[in-house]
């Protein structure tokens, strides 16, 4: 596995009051750092959806998020290569989350000695040993570990916050024992909306933390929600108690990468910055793109205001004869090459296509949005910044 690193930068005479935070990822395997906070690229099975790689805009962030539960039916064809990366000629640096962002959870598939994914064929159980065995074949350049996670938000009893800990604790200290060289180990904390359990679990990851501090990476918040659509219009707010207490017990580790899996809407992902996460997941993209929604929030003040919100359907008839691009003046493939009524008629010819020049423009539109976080955070215009994007999302969105 690759050696990485990451650090924060501090923000010279900031005037922010969040715990906004500015970023370095170094790769042993490219010389160009990433910096965060940052979106990855969502791939499954090796695949960006509806995109060869030829066409994936330059501004996108070249870290892959390729979940674990995506990879369990390929194992037997791992079998004889050198990693995954080289099975599916990816040279860009590798993230695997345990669970799929995409995909919903559903409660009851976990147990004692083994955590469920859930892929489109169904369930798929991996215990310990099967988890280390695709891992191993994997290769990833850093990876969650196993976590239990089973705590829906007002179905939880005592007694499942209590497996749920045990479980998870017992999956991650089996994850640190054998990886004792790598650097790449993402930390799930879990304990759901249980402030109790959350600081007993935490409690015992600080206890692990300088014995395995070397191996570490970073955490992600789990065991939130159960993954799949509704996490696009998850309250960001109602996790920040819990989410501060962590940073506050973590604040002698300043170095750790934060990370949570959703669907990260614009507006949400402010939220998440002002909360000091670096890491996203790149889902939402696929996500909006596979229901033909077009990205077209304002991301700088350059940018002219639009009629059609921080998004818009282009499967609408009002688009049939559309001679504008997706979204004025803006620089991507499609916007400088098509117009609505051609890509409306793609979507109504069912071409494949229509999508391809979709998320071609999604992807662009939303790796700028965040590379004007990161602008944002250096030119101290940070709470200026927020204000615009939060302005052009409607309060009763958030549920």
């Amino acid at each position: 596995m690759a050696n990485i690193s990451f650090k924060t930068i501090s923000l010279s005479n900031s005037t922010t009051t969040s715990a906004a935070r500015l970023g370095e990822l170094a790769f042993s395997t490219i010389p160009k750092i990433i910096e965060t906070p940052a979106a990855m690229l969502y791939v499954r099975t090796g695949v960006v959806p509806d995109v060869t790689y030829d066409f994936i805009p330059d501004n996108v962030t070249r870290l892959l998020e390729i979940p674990l539960g995506s990879l369990v039916e390929s194992m037997n064809n791992l079998e004889n290569t050198e990693s995954y990366a080289n099975f599916a000629r990816l040279s860009n640096p590798i993230y695997c989350p345990f669970h799929d962002t995409l995909v919903p959870l559903r409660a009851g598939g976990n147990g004692n000695l083994f955590s469920s994914v859930w892929t489109k064929s169904g369930r798929k159980e991996l215990n310990i040993d099967r988890f280390k065995k695709l891992v191993q074949l994997v290769k990833p350049t850093m990876y969650e570990t196993m976590f239990d996670g089973d705590t829906p938000f007002d179905q939880t009893t005592d007694k499942r916050f209590t497996k749920d800990r045990e479980r998870s604790r017992k999956f991650l200290e089996n994850s640190l024992e054998e990886q004792k060289n790598s650097t790449n180990i993402i930390i799930p904390l879990v304990g759901g909306y249980d402030k109790r359990h959350r600081e007993l679990y935490l409690n015992e990851i600080l206890r692990l933390i300088p014995k395995y501090e070397k191996n570490i990476f970073g955490v992600s918040f789990e065991g939130i929600h159960s993954y799949g659509p509704l996490t696009e219009n998850l309250n960001i707010d109602t996790l920040k108690p819990l989410i501060e207490e962590t940073r506050k017990k973590l604040n002698d580790y300043k170095n750790l990468l934060f990370t949570m899996p959703l669907l990260w809407r614009p507006d949400n992902v402010i939220r998440a910055v002002d909360l000091g996460f670096d890491l996203f997941s790149g889902a939402y993209v696929p996500y909006i793109s596979d229901r033909f929604i077009i990205l077209s929030f304002r991301y700088n003040d350059k940018m002219s205001s639009n009629t059609t919100g921080p998004d818009y359907n282009i499967n609408s008839k009002e688009y049939m004869n559309g001679k504008q691009p997706l979204l004025s003046n803006c620089e991507c493939y499609c916007c400088k090459n098509y117009t609505q009524a051609y890509v409306y008629h793609l979507i109504q010819t069912k071409e494949l296509l229509g999508r391809t020049l979709i998320t071609i423009h999604n992807l662009y539109h939303y790796h700028a949005f965040f590379q004007a976080i990161r602008e944002s955070l250096k030119a101290n215009t940070w709470n200026d910044y927020r204000t615009m994007i939060l302005e052009q999302y409607p309060i009763q969105e958030q549920k």
